[in-house]
């Protein structure tokens, strides 16, 4: 249950790295929805939440063939 636990570990030290490094003012919605997040259900449980949203976010990337677009506030 749960898939691989390496996989799952490097993808949550990425989310821990990204978050870690969130600056005070959003400059993208992504980052502005992390931050909110963060203060809402703290670091550990938003790491789960930004790992699953990137994980949704690449396949559908290579599932549909598009490019990721950046949406600035």
């Amino acid at each position: 249950m749960g898939g691989d636990k390496l996989l799952r570990s490097i993808l949550y030290q990425g989310a821990l790295s990204v978050i870690s490094r969130l600056p005070s003012e959003p400059k993208t919605y992504k980052q502005q929805w992390l931050i909110a997040l963060v203060k809402r259900v703290g670091i550990k449980r938003a790491c789960v939440a930004f790992m699953n949203k990137t994980v949704r976010t690449a396949w559908a990337l290579l599932n549909y063939g598009t490019e990721y677009k950046i949406q600035a506030v």
